[in-house]
């Protein structure tokens, strides 16, 4: 991925600066520094945290893998109840994502990441054990807390890593292990449950896959760095120069402190709560998609395996779109018009689903629906990491954009209900207008954004942040005159 994502203005001006620092490798430039910085940073940090975030989905939704394999009928569950054992893992979920990324910054990537995945790989491994419905939802509060942080703190954590333009393309990749899961998820969940041992096929489907995710923890452990300035895998003059080119980008410094007031502004920043809304409007439908996709196949009048399998179809065709969003922004850099447009392209198709009886239609769009659906999370989470600015800020506003999505999860499990089988009507006009929401507010932020532009650059503020201390430029966040909002 580090080949041509060198960003040119950082690089210049690391260049620029780099007589004033510690001398170059012999016969290195900035940029093959930095080229091989990137191709580094990526071997350490892209993998695991893929692979972790692949298997943090299956986690999370292979209870809906595990319904489909008998659960519910083993246990007796009935009426919505197994709803709301989906929905109590959100319940925690929602509020723990703030509190995670400032531990995070305290504990450092390599611990606290690997910690909160063999936390909830091992109540994973406990559902399998469950008897009740009771301790199934205990189970699911719990994995909540847990899993809270790994998402918002893996965007977190490239943010010290990489410019705000390297980080997009990182982004997306990091998304589409989501969907790529939804893939692997029904046909492996199918291998599973045909196991013939002495546990039910659901419980091989809990124990085997949060057994998976002990072991890339571990390795995690092993790989992961905190910081590009304390990176083993780097040598002293690839360090320099990654410093000098994440300066020159703003990008957020190991050593910035916590700071209450930063704080304070994210939680009153509208267009920090706009972010979250289209990040919730966006996560209704991927979650929804990743948890009912075998139920909503199988009440099409596939078998209980073959709908475990093809339920891999639509998260194909989703985790294609996330892959194409990595490269969208390079092509025109206006996040809110991508969005906008993958927004009306989702509302379309699920007006479509709600109102035909064709089984046939239904799942082709259900297919073009998660296309579309797909690459507004990642899309939305760049553009925010691109327009706020303050270590504090931009922790508290990407575990705030993330914690929405948890609501949308909480919501979404109950949007899918066995009273509406087998069209489901409801859930899918539900998921129709969250995605006409995402488009009202993403053209909201864009006509705001595109007007502070324009009244900064009439004010033309003189600004010098040489003249302050880091801490002081750090306050300011993205009120400092000299930034501009990406659109």
């Amino acid at each position: 991925m580090a080949e041509g994502d060198t960003d040119k203005h950082s690089v210049a001006m690391s260049e620029k600066n780099s007589s004033e620092h510690e001398m170059n490798e012999p016969g290195k430039t900035d940029a093959e520094l930095i080229k091989s910085y990137l191709r580094k940073t990526d071997l350490h940090l892209l993998p695991l945290t893929f692979a972790m975030y692949f298997l943090s989905v299956i986690d999370r939704n292979n209870i809906g893998n595990a319904k489909a394999a008998g659960m519910d009928t083993h246990l007796g569950l009935h009426g919505q109840q197994f709803n709301w054992i989906i929905s109590a893992f959100f319940f925690t979920y929602i509020f723990c994502e703030v509190p995670s990324n400032i531990l995070l910054k305290k504990f450092g990537a390599r611990v606290w990441l690997p910690l909160l995945a063999v936390c909830w790989s091992i109540l994973v491994a406990c559902m399998a054990a469950a008897k009740s419905y009771e301790t199934l939802v205990v189970v699911r509060v719990l994995m909540g807390v847990f899993e809270a942080g790994y998402v918002p703190g893996f965007i977190y954590m490239t943010s010290f890593w990489y410019t705000r333009r390297q980080q997009g393309p990182r982004i997306a990749l990091f998304f589409s292990a989501g969907v790529f899961a939804g893939i692997w998820a029904g046909p492996l969940a199918a291998r599973l449950q045909s196991i013939n041992g002495a546990l039910l096929g659901y419980q091989y489907i809990f124990i085997i896959e949060a057994s998976m995710t002990v072991l890339v923890a571990l390795l995690m452990v092993l790989v992961l760095q905190d910081y590009p300035s304390t990176a083993r895998f780097l040598s002293p003059a690839e360090r320099a120069a990654a410093q000098r080119m994440l300066e020159a980008d703003r990008a957020l410094s190991p050593h910035a402190q916590y700071s209450t007031r930063q704080v304070i502004k994210a939680l009153g920043d509208w267009t920090v709560w706009a972010y979250a809304i289209i990040f919730w409007a966006a996560a209704t439908g991927g979650a929804t998609q990743a948890i009912f996709g075998p139920t909503l196949i199988k009440a099409m009048g596939y078998t209980s395996t073959r709908a475990q399998v093809l339920s891999a179809v639509p998260s194909a065709c989703g985790f294609l779109a996330q892959l194409l969003s990595m490269l969208l922004p390079r092509l025109y850099s206006h996040f809110s018009i991508w969005i906008m447009l993958f927004s009306s392209c989702a509302c379309a198709f699920y007006a479509i689903i709600a109102t035909t009886n064709s089984v046939h239609v239904r799942f082709a769009f259900l297919c073009l629906s998660n296309f579309a659906l797909s690459p507004n999370m990642p899309l939305v989470s760049v553009w925010m990491s691109h327009n706020v600015l303050g270590a504090t800020k931009k922790g508290v506003a990407t575990a705030c954009t993330v914690m929405l999505g948890g609501i949308a999860g909480l919501i979404g499990s109950h949007i899918y209900r066995d009273k509406d089988a087998p069209e489901f009507r409801f859930g899918h006009i539900f998921v129709c207008v969250c995605n006409a929401i995402i488009f009202v507010v993403a053209l909201a932020l864009h006509l705001y954004f595109r007007y502070e532009n324009k009244r900064r650059d009439m004010r033309d503020e003189d600004f010098d942040a040489m003249t302050l201390t880091p801490e002081q430029v750090d306050e300011l966040c993205d009120s400092r005159p000299d930034h501009r909002y990406s659109l």
